[in-house]
């Protein structure tokens, strides 16, 4: 009985059955290239796909930077302007505390009320600094009484708005 021997058994090792082996290894291995391939090509688009979205994420980070400089350059453009108009008004101020009062009542005639207690806080500030007495409240009595109501109220306004904002 042959299942019995200790040996195994024999098989038929002729042209053919060798040729059949071999084709049947070379099936095997075509096989394999084939689903290699089929991972090569998924790991391909998933590769393309990635790169897509870096890309993109590097156009959104570029035009992102390109509004942080935009904002950068406006910011500079109102502080350089908030400088400047500082300078104006310090300057008139200086100009107001050096002219008779008269003077600076018809030269502000013109003038918003805003840009009036720009330079009244400003010659308050001067002659602070310089412990004099300062000629604001005069001016403020040579001005029609509806007007100087109305620059009083918003100097009170700003006065309350520069503490809280020290």
């Amino acid at each position: 009985m042959p299942f019995l021997k200790k040996e195994a058994p024999l098989t038929d090792q002729t042209e053919a059955n060798i040729m059949l082996i071999e084709k049947e290894e070379l099936e095997k291995q075509k096989e394999n290239l084939e689903n290699e391939k089929i991972k090569i090509n998924e790991l391909k688009l998933q590769l393309e796909q990635r790169e897509k979205e870096i890309q993109e994420k590097e156009k959104e980070i570029s035009e992102q930077k390109e509004n942080i400089e935009q904002q950068k350059k406006k910011i500079q453009e109102i502080e350089n302007s908030r400088k400047e108009k500082q300078k104006l008004i310090d300057n008139m101020a200086r100009r107001f505390a050096a002219m008779p009062p008269q003077n600076v009542i018809e030269i502000i005639q013109g003038w918003q009320n805003s840009d009036i207690v720009d330079v009244f806080m400003r010659m308050e500030e001067i002659a602070e600094e310089e412990g004099t007495q300062s000629i604001v409240p005069f001016l403020l009595t040579l001005l029609p009484s509806e007007r100087s109501s109305i620059i009083t109220s918003l100097m009170l306004d700003q006065g309350m708005r520069e503490k809280i904002f020290q």
